[in-house]
């Protein structure tokens, strides 16, 4: 029985340039090592190798570098539970028309749930997704995602499956009655002035992967970026710093209010 042949293992950065990647990284979009980071660069070590000019997000090396190292896991309805309780609120929440961020939208299936959140309750909104990753966004603009093995429609509540459809393996956002977001690449660390603000803005499990002074920075930033009495949604573990004009939302799992 012939022997089984293993595919090579990629080969890892020498030390010099995994520094000056992983520095660059930290500069550019606040990514802080870790291992999962180093994985990364490991599996992405011609690319960490080429690198040949300073941290610029305009470089076409460093851009293709974010786009092998950004962690890109999302789910439609992710933590439908919060979700849920954000849907109770948009009635309420600043803006005419209605803002929605989601930041570090990854290949938009929060954003898109967004858009289903406020077309099932009758709510004109403005859905806007911001990430670094271009393949990433080009998912979020085709918005198709896979049916399965697992199903993409996993976790969206029983209610909200209508608008779906089916489509040869893929599962597809209805396009009648929903306003398509917006999608555009944007670092979090340095958002533009014409981003504009949002009656809410969700940043979940982005923070993880942020140096500390990263993250305050992106939070102070994205709390500059929502109206008075807009909601900040944030990840299981994150929690805001000290000093930001926000409240806590009673009743609800890492909601803020902005003061």
């Amino acid at each position: 029985m012939p022997a089984t042949r293993r595919a090579p293992r990629p080969a890892a950065p020498d030390p010099a340039a995994f520094a000056v990647a992983e520095a660059g990284l930290a500069a550019l979009a606040g990514l802080a090592p870790s291992d999962v980071l180093r994985r990364r660069l490991e599996r992405a070590a011609p690319l960490a190798g080429a690198i040949d000019s300073p941290p610029d997000l305009a470089s076409p090396g460093w851009a293709a570098l974010l786009d092998a190292v950004t962690v890109q896991e999302t789910r439609l309805f992710r933590a439908a539970p919060q979700l849920l309780a954000l849907t109770a609120l948009l009635p309420a929440l600043p803006g005419g028309p209605l803002r929605l961020l989601s930041a570090g939208c990854a290949s938009g299936e929060e954003a898109w749930s967004l858009a289903i959140l406020a077309a099932a309750q009758g709510i004109e909104a403005e859905v806007l997704g911001l990430d670094l990753c271009r393949p990433a966004l080009a998912l979020a603009e085709a918005a198709r995602y896979p049916a399965g093995p697992p199903d993409a429609l996993r976790e969206v509540p029983g209610a909200f499956l209508p608008w779906f459809t089916r489509d040869a393996g893929w599962v597809l956002p209805r396009a009648d009655g929903l306003t398509r977001p917006v999608f555009r690449r944007t670092n979090l660390l340095d958002l533009p002035e014409e981003t504009g603000r949002f009656g809410a803005i969700l940043c979940r499990n982005v923070l993880i992967y942020l140096l500390p002074a990263a993250r305050d920075a992106v939070l102070r930033g994205l709390v500059a970026r929502l109206l008075p009495g807009g909601a900040l949604l944030l990840g299981p573990t994150d929690m805001p710093g000290p000093g930001l004009p926000l409240r806590a939302e009673p009743g609800t799992h890492a909601i803020w209010r902005r003061l």
